[in-house]
């Protein structure tokens, strides 16, 4: 289990002091699942470059989650004030509508959160030892694991026809002191409708929606590459395509949170 400092949650409690947050400690479960939908499988749609893209099978190491009071500075690492927390990763299938809960849920404070900032991390070693299966299934080559995601399917625009598959895979080589690896290995943002948290029972979920991360890609660029052995183009994390679809999956747009009765 992958368990945060005690200094978030102190500066929790503090800030409640100054009444800039709630007051009230709470747990409330936590489930993530993929795209809400009436099946599994295949899903197709049109990208915002024009594609159409059929995605066969995609997965992402998410967590842990801070939910902040205030929105979090990019240029800057653990800002805000965090009032509730889920201290686990979990491996995300978008695809899939099934809502799974998260051992250990989220604890922390009532108040309204504006923004999270998550982890985007490969599957750490508190990870069940199938995390890294889950995120880079068979026949994929597992010693190219852990990555912090996978995704596989068919990119079409004209007369250009591209399979695809290849892994999401952060280049910490560019953090620098200024900007640490753990700042880079994150999703950030602030939500479109901000979380209440209250004292009443409540659940907290998150469906994670793909179509996003596609928004700026562009699919001909992998044509200058040759396929691999199974017919599909990919990619490594120096190239612009990488740099696109990156892009893409740390943009808050495609994490869709809801607290609710549970």
């Amino acid at each position: 289990m992958r368990r945060v400092k005690p200094w978030l949650l102190t500066m929790a409690v503090l800030a409640s002091c100054g009444n800039t947050t709630g007051g009230a400690l709470i747990k409330l479960p936590f489930s993530v699942g993929g795209v809400d939908r009436t099946s599994t499988g295949p899903f197709t749609f049109v990208s915002a470059a024009g594609w159409t893209v059929t995605l066969q099978e995609a997965r992402l190491s998410l967590g842990p989650y801070y939910f902040n009071v205030s929105p979090p500075s990019p240029a800057a690492f653990r800002t805000g004030v965090v009032i509730v927390q889920v201290t686990r990763q979990a491996v995300v299938d978008p695809l899939d509508p099934t809502l799974v809960e998260v051992a250990g849920g989220a604890d922390g404070q009532t108040g309204v959160a504006v923004a999270v900032e998550m982890g985007l991390t490969p599957p750490d070693t508190s990870q069940p030892a199938d995390a890294s299966a889950i995120l880079c299934p068979p026949p994929l080559n597992q010693t190219t694991c852990p990555n912090e995601g996978f995704v596989r399917g068919i990119a079409v625009k004209g007369a250009d026809t591209v399979p695809f598959a290849g892994f999401v895979t952060i280049d910490v080589s560019q953090a620098s002191p200024q900007k640490p690896a753990a700042a880079l290995l994150r999703i950030i943002g602030s939500f479109e409708q901000a979380l209440t948290f209250t004292a009443a029972p409540q659940g907290l979920t998150l469906r994670v929606d793909p179509r996003p991360w596609f928004d700026a890609t562009d699919f001909s660029l992998l044509l200058t590459s040759t396929p691999g052995t199974d017919g599909n183009y990919t990619w490594d994390n120096k190239t612009t395509f990488h740099s696109q679809l990156l892009q893409g999956v740390q943009t808050l747009t495609g994490y869709n949170f809801a607290v609710q009765p549970p």
